[in-house]
């Protein structure tokens, strides 16, 4: 996907957020501005201190540069099917590709490159396409969230190492660096056929040895780069429509894909502001048990299965078999430091202040999670998975955390922090993982027991019926007795089996979401402006939640409403940048991104929508392994017209039964 560009710099220095494209190596990740700026990188991994981080902070953050020293106008794309992105600058005397890769720790290397440069390295590649263009390079780094003083050594006629306190960065350049405003400049011209190339390699501490990085072994790292990529993407099985959006998200969760654990983070970046000059601005590099199930379903739906498996080992790995210590969220290694703090000497991307490294939400009681985990392992078995004996006794005391703990107030999927109150979408939940833990049993003829189980599920069920449901609609909370608090978490009870989606209360709360909670048809999680004081403690706006604009699009081709799900699936396709990335929000009135990027959940609802609606069409292949039921694999290929019930609300029936 490459279409021209006139992103530019507002006066303060900021470039929008949609103007940013992703790279990374499996254990970090960089963000790559249209202008040729590197403007965000923690090292080495990604939820560690940044050292590039210009887009918190345009003058104090520290990026790096490679752009034409001239006017300029710009393409961009991905080389098809990898994540090396290449930026091509045109001039009034010709034109220059940048191309930026981080060689992934997925490919191995045998080509003589010592693993400590290889790992955390970035390459950039600068080669001349036509005319002659003059260039310029700026290597500005800031250690720390930038709380480092830099310190800068030359290597003569070979490069550099900038360092600080808290680490180091070896520079390898083709071209002469100088030392200039405590900054590594240089300048240099390209001609049509000519290149140079720079890169850099972290290291932990001020004391590193300087390694070279010969010019044939850059290029050998970027062919195979390109070869592993697309080796990897070749694995996707989804052929239907919209293949190419589904190989481009899918591409983009692995770069989210910490790779020595198997966790995947929300999101490459912290304290992006859900509203400009806001205080909705969080740390998303951890990995949440939330975004387990979809994981799985997304991922084994389009055949990646080893990440869909890894990512399950790793959430039962992380309590040391012991659910009742199932946090929320947790670094990508597993550890549970992830105390919320505010760096105040940055001012916040275009001024949205608090920055915070850290997330408190880690501490709160969200009971979703353990229905989060039940629905993972009910997946990975409906894929032909095994459930052995350890983890089945793993997932039976996951069942007795519901048991005790069904009816506590909990802060709920959007992480209020207003105070505790029995979230609708968190009880739900909970009746998913009394029903997987039952249809688990029944699957194997594992013992357990079933009555109290089934009684259990009912009473959940009844309890949601009775008090989560305010004038006809589900509503947020079962408190919400002044009238009902829309909530687009709704729109998902249908894909967990909970209830039909052309159930009356289903249609009526599809009905009123569209109504009230949906604009341009970007969808709200819930009304901000109306309800802060009692839904979730903020003030200020935000952006429309591109999870919640899939989910609706999923409930339309549940209903057999395929042209508008198509309509709306379209749209939102339309929305994402020129790299087909997307972040968790987006400004309707605009079409900005707004919140984190790229977002994990955005691309997984994206892949979700797409192979419902495709499979709905009949012009994709059902799921491998998968039955009706399945989040992804619920809609089996069939004929293009199709009468209302006839498409997800009848083919997950069975889920529905008691």
């Amino acid at each position: 996907m490459s279409r021209t560009i006139a992103w530019q710099r507002d006066e303060r220095g900021y470039l929008p957020i949609e103007g940013y494209g992703l790279i990374g190596n499996g254990r970090t990740v960089a963000l790559v501005g249209a202008d040729g700026s590197i403007d965000w990188c923690p090292f080495a991994r990604i939820d560690h201190p940044s050292v590039f981080a210009r887009i918190l902070d345009a003058e104090r953050g520290g990026y790096w540069q490679i752009v034409p020293d001239e006017p300029w106008t710009v393409e961009r794309h991905y080389l098809d099917d990898t994540n090396i992105l290449v930026t091509e600058f045109t001039t009034a005397s010709g034109v220059v590709q940048v191309t930026d890769l981080m060689p992934s720790i997925a490919f191995g290397s045998d080509l003589g490159v010592t693993q400590s440069l290889w790992d955390g390295m970035l390459l950039r590649f600068v080669r001349g396409v036509r005319g002659t263009v003059r260039m310029r390079q700026i290597l500005d780094p800031r250690f720390d969230y930038a709380r480092d003083e830099t310190r800068f050594e030359i290597i003569h006629g070979r490069g550099a190492i900038a360092c600080s306190d808290h680490g180091a960065l070896r520079v390898v350049s083709s071209e002469l660096l100088t030392i200039d405003d405590n900054a590594l400049t240089t300048e240099f011209e390209l001609s049509a056929g000519q290149a140079s190339y720079f890169s850099i390699n972290y290291h932990s501490s001020g004391a590193t040895v300087w390694m070279d990085l010969p010019p044939n072994v850059a290029q050998e790292l970027l062919d195979r780069e390109i070869e592993g990529w697309q080796r990897w993407i070749s694995r996707c099985t989804y052929t239907g429509p919209w293949a190419a959006d589904v190989r481009r998200s899918a591409l983009t969760l692995k770069l989210l894909d910490y790779l020595p654990s198997g966790a995947m983070a929300a999101a490459a970046t912290t304290s992006l502001p859900e509203g400009i000059g806001g205080v909705r601005n969080w740390d998303y590099r951890y990995a949440w048990i939330r975004d387990t199930s979809y994981a799985l379903h997304a991922l084994h739906s389009i055949g990646f299965r080893d990440e869909a498996q890894g990512f399950l080992q790793w959430i039962v790995d992380v309590t040391n078999d012991d659910p009742a210590a199932l946090q929320i969220m947790y670094r990508v290694d597993g550890k549970q430091d992830l105390e919320e703090m505010e760096l105040d000497h940055l001012e916040g991307y275009k001024g949205s202040r608090p920055v915070r490294i850290g997330n408190g939400a880690h501490a709160q009681r969200q009971l979703d999670r353990f229905g989060e985990v039940l629905d993972a392992a009910y997946v990975h078995r409906r894929f032909n998975g095994v459930i052995n004996n350890d983890l089945w006794s793993f997932l039976v005391e996951t069942v007795d955390q519901v048991t005790e703990r069904w009816r506590m107030p909990d802060s709920g999927i959007w992480e209020v922090r207003s105070g505790e109150r029995r979230m609708t979408f968190s009880n739900v939940m909970c009746w998913v993982a009394l029903d997987r833990a039952i249809r688990l049993a029944e699957m194997d003829d594992r013992p357990a027991p079933l009555d109290a189980w089934r009684k259990l599920r009912e009473a959940i069920r009844g309890e949601i019926m009775e008090y989560g449901v305010v004038d006809g609609v589900f509503s947020q909370s079962f408190v919400d007795t002044d009238g009902a608090i829309l909530d687009a978490s709704a729109l998902s009870f249908p894909l967990r089996g909970f209830v039909s989606v052309d159930d009356p209360i289903m249609q009526a709360t599809i009905d009123a979401i569209e109504r009230e909670l949906t604009d341009e048809g970007l969808v709200a999680r819930y009304a901000v402006h109306e309800f802060a004081d009692n839904v979730d403690g903020l003030p200020g706006e935000e952006g429309r939640f591109v999870i919640c604009s899939c989910w609706l699009i999923d409930c339309l081709t549940g209903l057999g409403e395929l042209d508008r799900a198509q309509a709306l699936l379209e749209q939102m396709l339309a929305q994402g940048n020129d790299l087909g990335l997307y972040s968790e929000e987006i400004d309707h009135k605009n079409g900005m991104f707004l919140g984190n990027f790229p977002q994990a959940f955005s691309h997984l609802g994206i892949i979700n929508a797409i192979v419902n609606l495709g499979r709905a069409r009949g012009n994709a292949d059902s799921a491998p392994g998968g039955d009706v039921g399945d989040l992804t694999g619920a809609i089996p290929s069939g004929p293009k017209t199709r009468a209302r019930r006839q498409s997800l609300a009848e083919l997950i029936g069975d889920l529905n039964e008691a």
